[in-house]
């Protein structure tokens, strides 16, 4: 297809088609391989209650500062554990007077190296339930979580444990932060729910579907559809990659290599598997609204917008 002027493409066709002809032509993946392995790499067998043994993967990097705390680092959609790697050094050795981290980055079920169930019904509880098995096993009984925005849906208390949680930071991106501070019913019940807080537990939103939030509509309802093609097709990938990363960052000049190393990413895992925690919190949204926007997070929450 040429240079079209009704192409949706957000770099535009021309800047794509260059990409995809550096990826076929030029890209080092071995050269990449060499700089992940660099890291400390694990992978661990957890099993949460009513779904099948999956082998999770993760980045584990403790801080040499007695003081350093746990930080459970988890990624979104379209992200991986490589959202980490440039903040390590920042987080396990920072400079004098700022708090240090161990810091455990782990690749959620159905992202790259790690497995997925063939159950239907994980979801945003059997994601914290994995998670708080994992950082329970590597022997923290404290720790902060920074989690990115799907997973930012508040766990049911009753079937999650919370109990060593001491911190929660959520990553929304700018306009769903924007929204979620003009919808009414938050208000009403989380005001109710923390009448001494200085601000809103920003946990359940409704962000209108504009035409960029298509994506999401797609993933929610036809994950296994769309996953057979993009499975299909690195390139497709790519193309539905793309333009989520230029978007939802404040025109950061990643590179070349930084946009096909963070889709080849993708490739390793399954992405319908990646897709449908997108279902699963629809269905749990959909099954009790009011209920989800009840629930209440003990821990303190902070909600924030990275450029």
């Amino acid at each position: 297809m040429g240079s079209v002027e009704w192409s949706d493409l957000e770099i535009g066709h021309n800047a794509f088609k260059e990409l995809v002809q550096f990826w076929r032509d030029e890209c080092d993946w071995k050269n990449y391989e060499c700089f992940l392995n660099t890291f400390h790499h694990f992978k661990t067998t957890i099993q949460v209650p009513g779904f099948e043994a999956l082998g999770i993967h993760f980045l584990h990097h403790r801080s040499s500062r007695p003081d350093a705390r746990p930080l459970l680092f988890l990624h979104g959609w379209p992200g991986s554990f490589l959202e980490v790697l440039k903040i390590l050094p920042l987080l396990t050795e920072p400079e004098e007077g700022k708090q240090a981290f161990h810091v455990v980055a782990p690749s959620l079920p159905g992202y790259g190296i790690s497995g997925f169930s063939e159950k239907k019904g994980f979801g945003i509880d059997q994601h914290a339930i994995c998670f708080a098995m994992l950082m329970e096993r590597l022997g923290y009984n404290g720790y902060a979580i920074h989690m990115n925005m799907i997973l930012a849906l508040p766990p049911d208390p009753k079937k999650s444990p919370q109990k060593f949680v001491r911190f929660q930071n959520k990553d929304y991106d700018e306009r769903g932060l924007k929204n979620m501070r003009r919808i009414n019913w938050l208000a009403e019940h989380e005001v109710g729910l923390c009448p001494n807080t200085s601000g809103l537990s920003l946990c359940c939103v409704d962000i209108p579907f504009t035409s960029s939030r298509g994506y999401q509509i797609v993933q929610e309802t036809k994950c296994v559809t769309l996953g057979n093609g993009l499975h299909d097709s690195p390139v497709a990938i790519l193309a539905w990659f793309v333009g989520k990363l230029k978007a939802w960052t404040d025109d950061y000049p990643r590179t070349k290599e930084e946009l096909i190393n963070w889709t080849f990413m993708h490739y390793q895992g399954s992405p319908s598997a990646a897709m449908h925690i997108y279902k699963e919190a629809l269905a749990v949204v959909n099954d009790d609204l009011d209920s989800m926007a009840k629930r209440y997070v003990s821990q303190p929450v902070g909600g924030s917008v990275f450029p």
